[in-house]
């Protein structure tokens, strides 16, 4: 009997999964940039921020009087919300990863002025 609670108290762990902090890039409020590497560290402004493991699926990274909290939500996308000094607050614009084109010999047609560097032969 012991050692069948034994297995289902295992079973049990190990079904549990950890989210960890994602990859991303993001900018919050008037400029602060902040970048995560996937299961941290997190830096705020090219600074190391201090990493705090509230739960499986909340952290939060301060440096200074800024905190980047991140959300993590069951299907795997996240949020990223601050607070800074003096009352500041609110939702961080995470960049979308981008795809950068192969193709070096060519330069698409519609690409605008902000994109031509992504594209080696419109320049």
């Amino acid at each position: 009997m012991k050692l069948l609670l034994t297995a289902a108290a295992l079973v049990a762990l190990a079904g549990t999964a950890e989210a960890k902090v994602p990859f991303f890039n993001a900018t919050c409020g008037s400029g602060i940039d902040v970048h995560a590497d996937e299961g941290g560290p997190v830096y705020i402004g090219g600074q190391q921020a201090n990493l705090k493991k509230v739960n499986n699926s909340y952290y939060e990274a301060k440096l200074g009087s800024t905190t980047i909290s991140i959300s993590i939500n069951p299907d795997g996308s996240f949020d990223a919300m601050y607070t800074g000094a003096h009352g500041a607050n609110g939702v961080c614009n995470v960049a979308a990863e981008e795809s950068f084109s192969n193709d070096a010999g060519t330069c698409p047609p519609d690409v605008s002025q902000a994109d031509r560097y992504k594209y080696p032969a419109c320049n």
